[in-house]
């Protein structure tokens, strides 16, 4: 972003705080000058730049840095990573966080209603302002995509799948259209995608056919189509997931599929040609970096080399399939470890750029041929299994030729292993209603680990293998699917302060 690094995060800090309530249920005690400030239809460009910084960029606590915060919780949720007991995610892994109302679900709240609020604002003034039509509905195009992309997160999080209960209660839906802050029942898991998708498509609508964005964090059409896919897939709305998703397949730049030597330069690039989405890093604007700090379990720049994975998970790879050359056991990096006693299995899938910074990947060409090949699965489109192999081929994996439900489960799996990392883990298990799956490995089977001493002397030890320590949920229960311990809390602040949060619908008979 070449924007002023100081004016964006004031700007959005200020509007985020001063635009809106945490609660969403009383009106701001201040709000931004409109006859001084807000006059020409640019500012408003710049509120859509601050609220993405704050959306990134803000820190709750040191492992809450921004929306990638609420990715990584989903994949410690999950069945794949396995995370030491370091600091960050822990709780998210042996399911007390979300679960106990913790600073994640406040966190969560507040941060996703403050970008809400701040691209509602955009949408009610924005015509008032002075500026040329194209340059509003563009704004405005950005706006809703953004607005719908926070809407996606309550909907994928806040309820079960919408095949579960179609009339579950989720979050209150505020919108330009609603008297500005004042309390609303919250909406059925069905009102919220469809307000999601009702915002996608306006968006397609508004945005300009010729802008070009100069960066990969801004909203562009392909940008817009893969949250309209993301968002169709989780609904259940088949055609329009394959409609968005074949769209975004036809060109060039948003079929890509990257190669070994780029899969494994360290997923720390928004340069990499098959991102779509992401948010970039530098020197001045790097606290989104820190989520390498758990996510790169192989350098010595990392600190809490957090998100290692499950020994069986190794198992799930085809032999060829160059990711799995990418997982191995090994002591933590950067210690002595001829005094260490444990190995991890480690993916080398995240590693720090230079300087301990590191771009965040929001959305790439691998989850669309996948959102692709899953909708079309459940259509009967022969087409799903060409673009499942597309992908596999791509990773030197072993290609298939499936029908139905073992199809489908094959593109769940393949979902599992592209994806590991990235933020989907716990969204899969919620709309596929499908449980954790996790066993213990035995520590008996001493793992051999060859290294050189500080004199350049080779030896080689056994150490002892670290699996999955939580096994079963708090309670002790085993883990099965659509359980209570998946899903985020409204926090109990909104719940005294908004009388009618439960007005429409009575909350989930669940906590």
């Amino acid at each position: 972003m070449k924007q002023n690094k100081l004016y964006i995060i004031l700007l959005g800090v200020f509007l985020s705080m001063g635009l809106s309530s945490c609660d969403l249920d009383t009106k701001p005690s201040t709000k931004v000058d409109e006859d001084s400030v807000m006059q020409d239809a640019r500012h408003y460009e710049k509120i859509i730049t601050g609220s993405m910084v704050n959306l990134m960029e803000s820190f709750y606590s040191l492992a809450n840095p921004g929306y990638g915060a609420f990715l990584r919780a989903d994949d410690a949720m999950g069945s794949d990573a396995v995370l030491n007991r370091k600091y960050g995610f822990s709780s998210h892994y042996s399911f007390t966080a979300i679960y106990g109302k913790g600073g994640t679900n406040t966190f969560s709240w507040d941060l996703t209603y403050q970008i809400i609020n701040n691209m509602n604002i955009i949408l009610r003034d924005i015509d008032k302002a002075k500026g040329v039509e194209e340059l509003k509905d563009r704004i405005k195009a950005q706006a809703l995509a953004m607005r719908g992309f926070m809407y996606l997160h309550f909907a994928s999080h806040y309820s079960f799948a919408i095949n579960h209960d179609a009339k579950a209660v989720s979050v209150p839906i505020y919108t330009e259209k609603e008297e500005a802050y004042a309390p609303l029942a919250a909406s059925s898991v069905t009102e919220v995608y469809a307000q999601v998708l009702s915002d996608m498509d306006t968006a397609l609508d508004l945005l300009p056919e010729n802008y070009a964005r100069a960066e990969k964090w801004q909203i562009d059409r392909s940008v817009i189509l893969g949250i309209a896919a993301r968002a169709s897939l989780y609904a259940r709305e088949w055609e329009k997931a394959a409609t968005y998703s074949d769209e975004l397949l036809r060109n060039h730049s948003t079929s890509y599929l990257m190669n070994e030597k780029e899969y494994a330069s360290g997923f720390n690039d928004i340069d990499n040609g098959e991102w779509i989405w992401g948010h970039a890093q530098r020197i001045d604007q790097d606290n989104a970096s820190y989520q390498f700090h758990f996510l790169d379990t192989t350098s010595p720049d990392s600190y809490y080399y957090s998100f290692n994975v499950d020994p069986y998970f190794r198992d799930l790879f085809d032999e060829g399939d160059y990711r799995k050359a990418m997982i191995y056991w090994a002591p933590d990096p950067g210690k002595n470890p001829a005094e260490e006693e444990f190995v991890w299995m480690r993916y080398a899938k995240f590693k720090f750029k230079k300087d301990q910074i590191a771009d965040i990947v929001l959305m790439r060409n691998s989850e669309i041929y996948l959102i692709n090949a899953e909708a079309k699965a459940h259509l009967g489109d022969g087409d799903a299994t060409h673009k499942l192999n597309a992908l596999k081929k791509a990773r030197g994996a072993q290609l298939v030729q499936l029908n139905g439900d073992e199809l489908l489960e094959e593109i769940y799996l393949e979902r599992r292993k592209e994806l590991f990392g990235e933020g989907f883990s716990l969204v899969d298990i919620i709309r596929l209603q499908k449980s954790i799956q996790r066993k213990e490995y035995p520590q008996s089977e001493k793992v051999e680990y060859t290294f050189q001493d500080e004199t350049g002397a080779s030896f080689t030890k056994l150490f002892t293998p670290q699996g999955h320590r939580i096994l079963n949920f708090p309670d002790k229960s085993e883990f099965s699917a659509n359980s209570k311990y998946y899903l985020y809390q409204i926090p109990d602040t909104e719940v005294r302060s908004n009388k009618l949060l439960y007005s429409k619908y009575p909350p989930l008979d669940i906590f």
